[in-house]
């Protein structure tokens, strides 16, 4: 099979998923009868590991592509690779914005001490360098 075939077939299949877990997940979301934001920050959450996933998928095709084409550069300095990268740390950090945002609404909503003081508790648990 041609790497861009390859690359169409595993699109289709990523856009695939991603419109049904999508769908799932609006779905749970009436069912359950979850507060409205509750329900829109886990169908951000989904939407960013989507994405994530969509992007190591052009990311691995990418390479993929270098890796045919014999002699070529190092992926790593390739500007479209390094672009890709930098995508996903970026969406990266927003799941992890958007993870947080959702635990911290989730334990105010259960009347449980916020998340935060939790941190606090393990940072100061943890040892020091000088110890």
């Amino acid at each position: 099979m041609k790497p861009l075939e390859l690359w169409q077939r595993v699109k289709e299949t990523l856009y695939n998923a991603m419109e049904t877990v999508i769908e799932r997940a609006q779905r749970v979301a009436e069912k359950t009868k979850e507060s409205a934001e509750e329900a829109r920050a886990k169908l951000e959450i989904k939407k960013l590991e989507l994405k994530i996933a969509s992007k190591f998928a052009e990311l691995g095709h990418k390479v993929y592509e270098l890796h045919l084409k014999a002699g070529e550069e190092n992926p790593l300095v390739n500007e479209e690779v390094k672009l890709l990268l930098e995508e996903i740390t970026n969406l990266d950090r927003n799941l992890a914005q958007s993870q947080a945002m959702l635990e911290k609404e989730t334990a105010e909503k259960k009347g449980i001490p916020e998340v935060e003081k939790k941190e606090e508790q393990v940072l100061e648990a943890k040892p020091t360098e000088k110890e």
